[in-house]
């Protein structure tokens, strides 16, 4: 359940800023779109890292 909360999470803060930039400087598709796709890997980079990746499998928490 944690996996799915890392990635809404990051991807919904994402938007939300993405969202709020391209109202404040009207440029509307823009800013929602890059930080959609940066919001994404941002989601993606906390699951790996949660995961565990590239550890050893003895330090994994």
């Amino acid at each position: 359940m944690r996996v799915g909360v890392e990635l809404v999470a990051a991807l919904a803060v994402a938007v939300a800023i993405g969202w709020a930039l391209d109202r404040w400087l009207h440029t509307m598709p823009v800013f929602i779109a890059l930080f959609v796709l940066l919001g994404g890997a941002a989601g993606v980079a906390n699951v790996w890292r949660l995961m565990g990746a590239g550890q050893p499998p003895g330090r994994r928490h």
